[in-house]
């Protein structure tokens, strides 16, 4: 009974998340006219991608969590969020931006002549945040915990790395990230409600890590995924990160019908991964349950969620792990 209401209960949030996408895509429309910059297509598709699903999956997710709207302000500060996180990777792949620049700017986000017309959007959104942000001091901190944590990540292109490093690299990129995300909003911050931020992230993170495992492997990357050698325990990580976060949302002070649709938002976002997971786990056994990347194909390791069949997928783990 509970499966099938779950299912029910899915679909409704399916229609829901369809309206609020139209109109995050208004304010949006009206958000990104008033800055004035001369952004490539590639650029201008990645910030409205960004700041489309950056306040949908987190900002409305969050809002239904604590039982109160968005308002003017946090929407503005989580839609500046969403660009910045398009853009900010952009800071770290420019080889002409040395560290101690990139460390500059995030200090004193200031516009100048002679920076790209990106850095100065980029600049332009963290300023905007910051000044609808009701947490400007732990923002700053967290903003350098967030640029340590990129920097690290170069070391994954390293021969020799560890799983306890691989997972302090994955976990504190999403982690730290998330949890810049949550200052978005004007609650009060528990320490347990920024530990739960960070454990979203950190699966959120790792969640990337398995649908980009061909695109990182033929990179040279080395993620969680591409050096897995049984998905079982792949899944494991995925699985304790996932109960961890129950346990957390667990004990929240929210209303407790707040913390079950909460979590059945989580559940859709989160089972993708399982999806994934499912697929290289049926893929190991060409290869006696070894996962090997260099002995599949591309279209092997790559998760098509357009495909009917693992919409069908996500739809079942979806209501079957809301109840973890």
């Amino acid at each position: 009974m509970n499966y099938m209401l779950n299912v029910a209960k899915i679909f409704f949030l399916l229609i829901k998340f369809w309206t609020q996408s139209k109109k995050q895509k208004l304010f949006l429309s009206k958000f990104l006219h008033s800055f004035d910059s001369k952004l490539n297509k590639s650029d201008l598709d990645r910030l409205k991608t960004y700041g489309l699903y950056v306040p949908i999956f987190i900002g409305e997710s969050y809002s239904s969590l604590r039982g109160s709207k968005l308002n003017t302000n946090e929407r503005t500060a989580i839609t500046c969020l969403g660009g910045m996180t398009a853009l900010f990777d952009d800071l770290f792949d420019e080889s002409n931006y040395s560290d101690d620049f990139i460390r500059n700017v995030l200090e004193n986000p200031v516009k100048n002549k002679s920076y790209s017309p990106q850095l100065n959007l980029l600049v332009e959104l963290y300023y905007l945040f910051l000044e609808n942000s009701n947490h400007k001091s732990s923002t700053k901190v967290l903003m350098n915990k967030v640029f340590h944590a990129q920097v690290a990540s170069r070391n994954q292109t390293k021969p020799t790395l560890s799983q306890t490093e691989l997972e302090t690299i994955t976990y504190n990129k999403g982690g730290y990230t998330m949890q810049l995300y949550r200052r978005a909003f004007e609650n009060d911050i528990s320490e347990n409600e920024d530990a739960l931020f960070y454990q979203l992230g950190a699966i959120g993170q790792l969640e990337n890590d398995i649908f980009d495992v061909y695109k990182d492997y033929k990179a040279g990357i080395k993620t969680l995924a591409t050096m897995a050698i049984e998905m079982k325990q792949l899944e494991r990580i995925y699985q304790n990160l996932h109960s961890e976060i129950w346990n957390k949302i667990d004990k929240t002070t929210f209303k407790s019908k707040n913390k079950e649709h909460f979590k059945l938002i989580c559940s859709l976002i989160i089972s993708r991964g399982y999806v994934a997971l499912s697929q290289f786990k049926k893929l190991s056994k060409k290869t006696n349950q070894i996962f090997k990347t260099t002995e599949y194909s591309r279209k092997e390791l790559i998760c098509d969620m357009e495909k009917p069949l693992n919409r069908v997928k996500l739809l079942h783990y979806a209501a079957s792990c809301s109840k973890k």
